[in-house]
């Protein structure tokens, strides 16, 4: 690998050093760069771990999806209607909210991520979770649409959440949806309205 562009050099832009090789100097982004054969494998299991979650979900295996978080991550659900908390704070709380669905299907986007150290990393990834209930007699569906934005830290050979946010851009469906979204407004008041 060539060696990165010198700091000493104040005519080049240095970009930071976020472990997928140098920059060059008119282009100091990491988007799209060629990554070495060792950052690919993390950020394969980064990607993985975001798949695990959601199937972590989608299964109610909540044992599973605590295991996906270092003990003191941050967990931040607010702005679609949760709780924040802990990877145990939140694992107690997730199986009596999430009853209320008849079935969920979690879906992940466009995951983008960015290394900030040799075990570090940030991310952002757009969500789409679709949910099925019974309410007030009738069934309906309730889409959630919005972001994860993501802190990553490897532990041993695996890479966990150490923060995990929810910026909930819209929950869409019937007569729950609007509940969902009272609750977020009175959960999050900090952050913008969820559209309906």
């Amino acid at each position: 690998m060539p060696d990165p562009i010198p700091a000493d050099r104040p005519d080049e832009e240095v970009a930071p050093d976020l472990g997928q090789g140098p920059a060059s100097a008119t282009d100091p982004s990491p988007d799209g760069q060629v990554l070495d054969p060792a950052r690919q494998g993390d950020v394969l299991a980064i990607q993985d771990l975001a798949i695990a979650y959601a199937h972590a979900v989608d299964d109610r295996d909540w044992r599973r999806w605590e295991a996906l978080f270092v003990p003191d991550a941050h967990i931040d659900y607010r702005h679609s209607g949760g709780i924040a908390g802990t990877p145990a704070e939140v694992a107690a709380w997730l199986p009596g909210a999430m009853a209320v669905f008849t079935f969920c299907m979690h879906s992940i986007l466009t995951h983008e991520i960015r290394f900030t150290g040799p075990d570090t990393a940030t991310g952002r990834v757009h969500l789409l979770n679709r949910n099925g209930l019974e309410w007030e007699g009738a069934f309906e569906f309730c889409d959630i649409g919005g972001l994860y934005l993501d802190d990553y830290v490897r532990v041993g050979a695996h890479w966990r959440f150490a923060r995990r946010v929810e910026h909930t851009h819209y929950v869409t469906g019937g007569a729950f949806a609007a509940v969902v979204r009272d609750l977020a407004a009175d959960a999050a008041p900090d952050r913008p309205p969820v559209a309906g």
